[in-house]
């Protein structure tokens, strides 16, 4: 998982999380919590961008190089097939999901697809599916930390110069650290 991948990762995360803490209420509507919100759609998304990435590599298999311009083609077919299972699993929980959130379930798997599949096409299936699956895992995780992080700044003392998205940066970025020493320990690597 290079750095670029690691960024997009940080920073669906962080249009995430804002989203949600931004989040309007309705009248009479009670309001869950942005942890619980957080979780849900993190789950959500890493479900939808999954099945975008084997939807789009199985009709890749079926229909193979069928010519063209594959520097246009590919990214429109993953943007496409994401496209299309976060829509559909939208159709299935859009009764549970709030409006602002259903943006976010349409564009994040889209978003998440584009920068971790077209970096990684140019290597063979299994290094392929062991990256990618590694780097959603890694995106998934990362997120249900950082959303018990925040829940529990909630009641902390923080100075206001820090509060908001500083702060959101610096727990990505402790979290990050962290998550590199594992991959020291593992893969005889820092970053």
């Amino acid at each position: 998982m290079n750095l670029t991948m690691r960024l997009v990762c940080f920073f669906t995360i962080l249009l995430l999380q804002s989203v949600i803490t931004n989040m309007p209420v309705k009248i009479g509507q009670t309001k869950t919590t942005p942890f619980s919100s957080q979780v849900q759609l993190t789950c959500l998304i890493t479900s939808a961008t999954l099945g975008g990435t084997a939807l789009f590599w199985g009709i890749d298999l079926i229909f193979g190089n069928t010519g063209g311009n594959k520097v246009v083609l590919l990214p429109f077919l993953v943007g496409l097939m994401s496209f299309v299972v976060s829509f559909s699993v939208l159709l299935l929980v859009k009764k549970r999901l709030a409006r602002a959130l259903q943006s976010c379930l349409l564009l994040m798997p889209m978003l998440l697809n584009l920068a971790l599949v077209l970096g990684l096409l140019s290597e063979g299936k299994s290094e392929f599916w062991y990256t990618y699956l590694f780097s959603l895992l890694f995106f998934f995780v990362v997120s249900l930390f950082s959303a018990g992080i925040l829940e529990r700044l909630k009641i902390a003392p923080i100075p206001p110069l820090l509060q908001g998205f500083p702060i959101q940066l610096t727990v990505l970025m402790l979290i990050f650290l962290s998550l590199s020493f594992f991959k020291g320990v593992f893969f005889d690597e820092l970053f």
